[in-house]
């Protein structure tokens, strides 16, 4: 079973980025320590080299021997080494003998280890040359020519290979010295870093669960939101926003669900009291068929309601598509108010409208928008006291068709007004005004103009009036090929 360490996302950062940090502080020493290893050899083989050269150089210039043997003394000292030089044959004829580093005193070194030194070539060899040391040894081979080219003899310089050896282990215990406080700060970074990235992160993870839970209250804290890193703040935000949202559908969801049960509830009651009150006689026969007429409106509207929401939860799940024809929306004004000419003529409303020109086709859902109309108008009059005044303008920009419907009366609170299109929203809470209202007619009158790609908008002033507008595609007239409601200039 895997271990609950390597599950967190704190383990996890944490050990991923020891890891890189072992993997860089390895790569990085391997390369330092190579790197140095073949500085020191070049910088011992350079040493060598110049002590080797002024040798040759104090042969060919006919030093005597006396004189050379205690120079090649003070260099071996000062190398740490051994220096022979031999002839030709391999002979040894000068030798610092006191260096310790010989078995015994050498008298002729073999031909297998000077073959290519007497041949006049450079040569550096690594070994105790068949026993003459008594350790392994670093040999560098400078050949003695003369001015013809003829190699007289040859330099042999030794050092230890173990010095070499030392100062490549204390350059590692450097290294390695180093790379364990680097290691110990990248680890305390590490952890720091991993708990700056893992503890928003578990914070969203806690309030993830709590949401899941049902507790659509819960929000992500402040170590998240204000974490410092913005991928992490931004999506603790979005959770945040996305669970107001949530929390809010939700409360709109029971909202809902009350506002329908009261709405159903109280054309059922009205119903199933008047019919009762007909089956046991407690409503006389000559009155029957005006409670029956009751009846029948309550059944009417009921039915509207269902099909109002039907239409809204076709709509929402895309299943009604708008059947977009040119129609003229002036004439469809003017049938809706004709409609509505008894409640006008009750409230004695005036209606005036403004219409740019005649007729004016527009490309929509004929039947939807007619819908719109009815919706608007009806509200408009609903609200609209009595002697009051609704105007209808249509105008025209550019493609666009512009409808306002403008009412005199109690307006809508500016407070309220973002909320008029949610579904189930009333501006009148207390149904004073508009008790027959659902609050879903401004609801599917935004869906519909919406479907159609287009925006409705409302301006009011509370106890003064309330100004719908709505805009549409310009359509042409049938038989006639150039846009309508264009000036004509």
């Amino acid at each position: 079973m895997r271990s609950v360490l390597g599950k967190t996302v704190f383990s996890r950062i944490l050990l991923i980025n020891i890891a890189v940090v072992m993997v860089c502080i390895s790569l990085l020493g391997s390369v330092q320590l190579f790197q140095v290893t073949k500085y020191i050899s070049q910088k011992s083989e350079e040493m060598l080299a110049r002590n080797a050269e002024s040798i040759v150089g104090l042969i060919q210039s006919n030093i005597s021997l006396e004189s050379l043997q205690a120079i090649m003394d003070g260099f071996s000292r000062n190398n740490q080494g051994h220096i022979m030089v031999i002839d030709q044959r391999g002979n040894v004829v000068a030798n610092t003998s006191k260096s310790g580093y010989c078995a015994e005193t050498p008298a002729f070194i073999p031909k297998e280890h000077s073959r290519t030194v007497l041949n006049g070539k450079r040569a550096s060899v690594i070994g105790n040359m068949g026993g003459l040391f008594r350790e392994t040894m670093f040999t560098l081979q400078v050949p003695v020519n003369q001015a013809n080219g003829k190699t007289l003899g040859a330099v042999l310089i030794s050092i230890p290979i173990p010095e070499k050896e030392r100062m490549t282990r204390e350059f590692t215990r450097i290294l390695l010295s180093s790379a364990l406080l680097v290691l110990v700060i990248s680890v305390v970074l590490s952890y720091a870093l991993s708990k700056l990235i893992s503890m928003p992160i578990k914070s969203i993870r806690t309030s993830a669960k709590a949401f899941a839970r049902g507790e659509l209250n819960s929000r992500v804290g402040e170590d998240a939101t204000r974490s410092g890193i913005s991928e992490i703040s931004e999506l603790a935000c979005t959770f945040n926003d996305m669970a107001e949202k949530l929390e809010k559908a939700e409360d709109t969801r029971k909202a809902f669900i009350s506002d329908v049960s009261h709405e159903l509830r109280t054309p059922m009651t009205t119903i199933s009291g008047f019919v009762n009150g007909v089956l046991d006689d407690t409503i006389p026969p000559e009155k029957q068929k005006e409670y029956l007429q009751i009846v029948g409106d309550e059944v009417h509207r009921l039915s509207r309601l269902v099909n109002t929401f039907l239409d809204i939860s076709r709509m929402q799940s895309g299943k009604i598509v708008m059947q977009k024809t040119n129609f003229d929306i002036n004439e469809a004004i003017r049938l809706t108010i004709i409609g509505l000419g008894q409640r006008l003529d009750e409230k004695r409303i005036r209606v005036s409208l403004g219409f740019e020109h005649e007729n004016c086709y527009v490309l929509a859902d004929a039947d939807s928008i007619k819908r719109v109309l009815t919706n608007l108008l009806d509200n408009a009059v609903k609200f609209t006291g009595e002697d009051g005044e609704i105007s209808v303008t249509v105008t025209q920009k550019q493609h666009e068709v512009f409808v306002s419907i403008h009412n005199t009366g109690c307006g809508i609170p500016e407070e309220q007004q973002k909320m008029i299109f949610e579904r189930l929203y009333k501006v009148d809470q207390s149904r004073s005004i508009n008790r027959e209202g659902t609050g879903i007619g401004l609801y599917l009158v935004k869906n519909i103009i919406q479907a159609h790609g287009k925006h409705i908008s409302v301006r009011s002033v509370e106890n003064e009036y309330a100004e719908f507008t709505f805009s549409l595609d310009k359509g042409k007239a049938p038989g006639r090929r150039e846009e309508l409601c264009l000036d004509e200039e």
